[in-house]
Formats: structure tokens, sequence, C-alpha cells
């Protein structure tokens, strides 16, 4: 006959809130970048200002990930 080696555990509460996945992290970060591209592209096509979606895009994922920080 084999013991069972009894485990105690800390008992602490459930949160109510779920887990977030962290591939659900990413499409949050994605699209927050899309949403910041978008609106630089708009201000910068409305001041005929230089520049293209590859800038843009890069400009809000700079400026996404430091607002995360």
């Amino acid at each position: 006959m084999t013991k069972h080696k009894i485990i105690e555990t800390e008992s602490r509460p459930i949160d109510d809130e779920p887990v977030k996945l962290a591939s659900e992290d990413i499409d949050e970060s994605k699209q927050s970048i899309e949403e910041a591209a978008y609106y630089i592209g708009m201000k910068r096509n409305q001041y005929a200002h230089p520049g293209d979606e590859l800038n843009d895009w890069l400009e809000a994922e700079k400026s996404v990930k430091e607002n995360l920080d």
C-alpha cells in the first residue's frame, strides 16, 4: 500500500477577472498600433508632410510601446 503525501497549499481568493493570454495582449497591442498609425497618417496627409505608411507604423509602434512602459 502506497502512502499519499498531503500537500498543504495557501488558500487565496479567486479573481473574478479572467486571466489574459499573451495572444490577447498581442492582438490589443497590434490594434492600438494600427489605430495610432492611421491617425498619424491622417495628420501627416492633412498637412501634406512627407512620409509613408511604413514610417507611420514605426512611429505608432514606438509610441504605443512607450505608453505601455
